[in-house]
């Protein structure tokens, strides 16, 4: 099966550096989800994005993500708190019905660096 990238790294990135968490007390009125996500994201150089896919799509728990991360020396960042505002257009279809625990495909905004999320959970 090819292996496709979707062009979505630098609205991800934007979308989920720090200080887009939002604070627990905040009140949300929209019907859309808030998200606990991972993300692993690797430079290309280091991994092939085929082994990149198939290990990925091999997630099956955040847990798993962290530890697969930590294997194949990614940068693993937790998300928490993620309103489906906050994220890319692009990217709330992919995450509106990932199930939990379970890899997006893989994320890449110019083939340099690859990423995936992982929904950890929803509320």
């Amino acid at each position: 099966m090819p292996h496709r990238l979707i062009p979505a790294a630098a609205m991800l990135a934007a979308a989920l550096a720090p200080g887009t968490a939002l604070g627990q007390t905040e009140v949300r009125t929209s019907p859309l989800p808030n998200y606990n996500l991972v993300q692993l994201s690797v430079a290309a150089s280091a991994v092939p994005i085929e082994q990149f896919e198939t290990r990925t799509m091999e997630i099956g728990s955040c847990a798993d993500a962290v530890k697969l991360g930590k294997a194949m020396g990614a940068k693993v960042e937790r998300k928490a708190f993620v309103h489906a505002t906050e994220l890319p257009p692009q990217l709330r279809p992919l995450l509106k019905d990932l199930p939990n625990g379970m890899a997006t495909p893989v994320l890449s905004e110019d083939g340099a660096t690859l990423h995936v999320l992982v929904v950890c959970s929803r509320a």
